[in-house]
């Protein structure tokens, strides 16, 4: 969580000290003994069995200005005394026992312990308290009776019905509360070596997360409703493996389970806007939440070393994903309305996986080596369709549906198949070069392409080991496309009032190329500088509708200076630019407007980021005197601009270029945010087992956003809304902390 590198330093270049303080006197040496036996010894004493540390002291955390929530985010800061650190470590009878806390008493403590028997077994645990706070200042007129549950008082709701004016003197009365949730995590794990080459090993996680997190819900386009949706998760994953090596031959079994329990499966919320349910208006709205389900299966790996330096692998597994079988929800919430019949009471969701990997590496020569893959993985969906003949859009009114396209669920399942082959030259041993290829095929179901394949090319050149530079090259070239007739596409998207020239992103045909580059310099011993490159271009060659193209060009250079051991300095730089193009077509569902290529129109978006970085390490300032000073500062700025019309440079070659009829649109202002952080650690030794710290951390936060910063929220309730007051605040903050540190 903190970033205290000198906190872990600073207890292990203790540890001589303390060794040479608690090593009992050397006995006499008796007649015969070696000098220079004894004088090494002396000069090299074994560490003590026993041994530990404690850090502790008062933290005080100041909010110059703004809302300091995302300064703490996943963490707890709070004025008042910690315990940042304890540890402690023994040996007896064979045994090494270790045991740990971190912020003792806080909201993001930890505890850790362990037994060990070198080469025989392995015993450990772990219980760790994450927090995530995301606002001190969201207000709301719901109350939370239960789990699942948000209320409005009665009267607020007649009141509002009777006069919609009303709502913002409601609004007067909305209460403040902390929007958060926090995650109790345990983990143990065990492992066991047997003499005949047997191991055993065993893992468990159990996961409680509560809370509540920022939702939504609608009582239509014109009632929008911000919500808290309740957290009550509970994960429980559990894996052990046997594994068994004898010469050259290797086995291994393994189990795997993972069972998710919601205790709030569903959301209900009062309407904001009336008391009453009626036909065309409902008094509250319900929204599904994630079901329980669980998953389990097993898994096999063979491993058989070759001739010539090679190994092969086959690594097969199965396993099954099933919910518990809760009942579905009705249509409807609201008593005013006959809730159509369900098709049936419950999902009755299950998919079946399984997985295969064969895995081929071999160094035949020094100058060669080989790495072949193949992967298949294969998602079963055995979910039933459900039909749905019937609706009711926002709990207002019931609707018929007599699209067939519309009428069925799909479940969506996927088959998939990659094949690597990787070869590396080295004609010396400080370069190499390496071709490689990929082609991963793709089987889908309930897609607009059920096929799709992927290829790719690429080249590996590195030059390591030098005593002047190092350098890492890597260029590939991607071709994915989708199989299938363009006209009966068409027609499929257009059946649901798509685009048929629509296509979704994750399945669409694209071009891909990228290139990157990393690379040391060493002028001196002392002086070495970095640097690093990534580009690449995303191109969707057929996609009319949806996103077009993304472009990434991303640079850094560092210099890291160390005249000493005791004394480094580093400074870094790095520019990141992104620009991606969206397409779409404004239209009110008419078939002149549908088919209108006129009123075509576009997202064209840049996204740019610069960040700096340094640090300073003076050790031994004095003997017993270090100071650590650290600063970053990121700047990022983001544009979205509206286009109307052709493209002239990003339009596809087959379209024709229509002037537009649309309006000009209002573009939307800048994005900018900034955050800047100066840490500074200064810490004294005393004497072999105490020391004194002191700690300051700096951080300034600024953001505009035309959708979520302060000035985009000027109330509560905007026309036809109800919000919570959840937005990007700026804050100025300073945590510092006074520390003892006591080593034994």
């Amino acid at each position: 969580m903190r970033i205290h590198t000198l906190l872990v330093a600073i207890p292990l270049t203790w540890l001589p000290a303390v060794a040479i303080a608690q090593t009992p006197p050397a006995p006499a040496t008796p007649a015969g003994a070696q000098a220079p036996a004894a004088a090494e010894e002396e000069q090299h004493p074994p560490l003590p069995v026993t041994f530990g540390s404690v850090d502790f002291g008062y933290l005080f955390t100041n909010t110059i200005d703004g809302e300091s929530a995302r300064y703490e985010r996943y963490r707890d800061l709070r004025t008042g005394p910690f315990l940042e650190r304890g540890r402690y470590s023994t040996q007896k009878n064979g045994w090494v026992l270790d045991a740990g806390t971190d912020h003792l008493g806080r909201q993001d403590q930890r505890y850790t312990g362990s037994a060990v028997r070198p080469g025989q077994f392995k015993l450990w645990s772990q219980w760790d308290q994450i927090p995530l706070l995301m606002s001190r200042t969201t207000q709301t007129l719901f109350t939370v009776p239960k789990p699942g549950v948000l209320e409005i008082d009665d009267s607020l709701q007649i009141k509002v019905q009777s006069d919609p004016n009303y709502l913002a003197t409601a609004m007067q009365a909305a209460r403040t509360f902390d929007l958060k949730t926090r995650r109790d995590v345990f983990e143990s794990g065990a492992e066991y070596i047997a003499n005949t080459g047997l191991t055993v090993d065993a893992y468990v996680r159990h996961i409680d997360r509560k809370g509540q997190i920022p939702f939504g819900g609608s009582f239509g386009h014109s009632q929008v409703v911000e919500t808290m949706a309740p957290i009550q998760h509970k994960t429980t994953d559990f894996d052990s493996t046997a594994e068994y090596a004898h010469g050259d031959l290797l086995l291994r079994g393994g189990y795997t389970g993972s069972w998710f329990d919601n205790g709030a499966t569903s959301l209900t919320f009062d309407s904001p806007f009336r008391f009453a349910d009626s036909v065309g208006a409902g008094g509250r709205g319900r929204i599904a939440l994630a079901p329980s389900n669980s998953f389990i299966g097993v898994n096999g790996t063979v491993s058989y070393k070759l001739p010539y330096h090679s190994r092969v692998n086959v690594y097969g597994s199965v396993g099954s994903l099933n919910d518990v079988g809760d009942p579905l929800l009705p249509f409807t919430v609201n008593t005013a309305l006959v809730s159509p019949p369900l098709d049936r009471p419950t999902t009755e969701g299950s998919a079946k996986t399984s997985s295969i990997n064969l895995n081929f590496v071999s160094r035949p020569t020094k100058l060669m080596d080989v790495d072949l893959r193949y992967r298949t993985y294969d998602y079963d969906n055995q979910t039933p369709e459900f039909l749905v003949t019937k609706r009711v859009g926002y709990d207002n009114s019931v609707s018929d549906v007599t699209n067939p396209a519309l009428q069925l669920t799909e479940p969506f399942g996927v088959k998939r198949g990659t094949f690597d082959a990787d070869v590396r030259l080295s004609s010396a041993p400080e370069f190499s070069v390496g071709a490689g290829y990929t082609h991963q095929s793709e089987e889908r179901t309930h897609r607009i392409f059920e096929e799709v394949s992927d290829n790719t090319f690429r080249l590996v050149v590195d030059s390591v080991g030098t005593r002047w530079f190092t350098l890492r090259s890597r260029y590939e070239h991607t071709e994915r496309r989708g199989e299938g007739d363009p006209a009966a596409i068409a027609a499929e998207l257009n059946a649901i009032g798509e685009q048929g020239g629509m296509r979704h992103l994750d399945i669409a045909s694209r071009n891909r190329n990228r290139v990157t580059m990393t690379g040391m310099l060493f002028a001196t011993s002392t002086l070495s500088f970095t640097g690093s490159l990534a580009q690449g271009m995303d191109d969707y060659i057929e996609s009319e509708f949806g996103l077009r193209d993304n472009h990434h060009r991303i640079y850094s250079a560092g210099m890291d200076y160390s005249p000493s051991d005791y004394v480094s300095a580093g400074l870094s730089y790095s520019y990141e630019h992104y620009t991606a193009l969206s397409r779409s077509r404004q239209s009110d569902g008419s078939p002149a407007q549908f088919n209108d290529p006129s009123r075509n129109w576009a997202t064209d978006s840049l996204d740019v980021a610069h960040s700096v970085i340094g640090h300073l390490d003076l050790l031994k300032i004095r003997p017993n005197l270090d100071v650590l000073v650290y600063g970053d500062y990121n700047l990022t700025r983001g544009l979205y601009t509206y286009v109307t019309g052709p493209i002239t440079d990003r339009t596809l070659p087959e379209e024709v270029e229509v002037p537009t009829t649309l309006p000009p649109p209002t573009q939307l202002p800048l994005v900018r945010s900034g955050l800047g952080r100066f840490n500074t650690d200064v810490n004294y030794s005393l004497n072999d087992h105490w020391g004194l710290g002191y700690s300051l951390w700096f951080e300034a936060y600024r953001i505009k956003d035309f959708s979520l910063d302060v000035n985009a929220q000027s109330r509560l309730d905007p026309k036809g809304a109800v919000l919570l007051g959840y937005e990007y605040s700026p804050y100025t903050v300073t945590t510092s902390w006074v520390r003892v540190f006591y080593k034994f």
